[in-house]
């Protein structure tokens, strides 16, 4: 709930539109349920260090609004409404372990959550092109030595979206196989394996000959 720095993006983004009143800016933002009860000294705090910005070795960075205190008003610098449309969004915390190699204690990637808890110590997973050997699995972290080459499982990862069906993937390998078919009855002609999909499929014109397109070049290249 109220994650300042979706907060902190979005100040930006308005402000470098128009010039708010900083107490009219907060009740807008407010309006959103993420925001009702945002407290106002986290508010304050965020005004003033998109404001002040933070020093570094080149300087102050980061300062993306003029503040105003006497009429409490915001407004953007340059480059602000550009920081706004091209960074904005956030990275999703994850779960992976790092995995580490021993004995040069050297993190050389990381694998999921699951295939870590779901391991033991002997097990032999490929990370790369080298298979490792699990010496421990502490918290965060799994330890390893190279296997030397024994045959090792593939680790898994899990991503944000669900995996495709079986159902799915053998009607894409058909229709992949067709196509294929059509493409071998008639070498360098295209067409009749563009028609051949829009009285199938029902596509259009643009959609045929795109998908066609596409699978000719990987076909050519087989």
């Amino acid at each position: 709930k109220a994650p300042l720095d979706v907060l902190a993006q979005q100040i930006i983004a308005e402000v470098s539109c128009q010039e708010w009143e900083e107490h009219a800016l907060l009740e807008m933002f407010r309006k959103a349920s993420p925001y009702a009860e945002v407290d106002e000294s986290h508010y304050q705090a965020l005004l003033g260090m998109l404001a002040e910005g933070y020093s570094g070795r080149q300087g102050v960075r980061a300062a993306y609004l003029h503040r105003d205190a006497v009429t409490r008003t915001l407004r953007g610098r340059r480059g602000s409404k550009l920081t706004a449309v091209t960074s904005g969004g956030t990275i999703p915390d994850n779960a992976d372990y790092s995995v580490i190699l021993e004995p040069q204690a050297l993190n050389i990637g990381t694998v999921n959550e699951d295939f870590a808890v779901e391991s033991i110590a002997g097990d032999i997973f490929q990370l790369g092109n080298t298979s490792y050997r699990i010496l421990r699995i502490e918290a965060g972290r799994v330890r390893v030595e190279d296997a030397q080459g024994v045959p090792p499982n593939i680790p898994f990862w899990l991503g944000e979206a669900p995996g495709r069906s079986n159902e799915l993937s053998f009607a894409v390998a058909r229709l992949q196989a067709d196509i294929d078919q059509q493409l071998t009855a008639h070498p360098g002609n295209l067409r009749p394996c563009i028609d051949w999909l829009m009285g199938t499929l029902g596509l259009d014109a643009a959609s045929a000959e795109q998908i066609v397109d596409y699978l000719a070049r990987a076909h050519s290249a087989l």
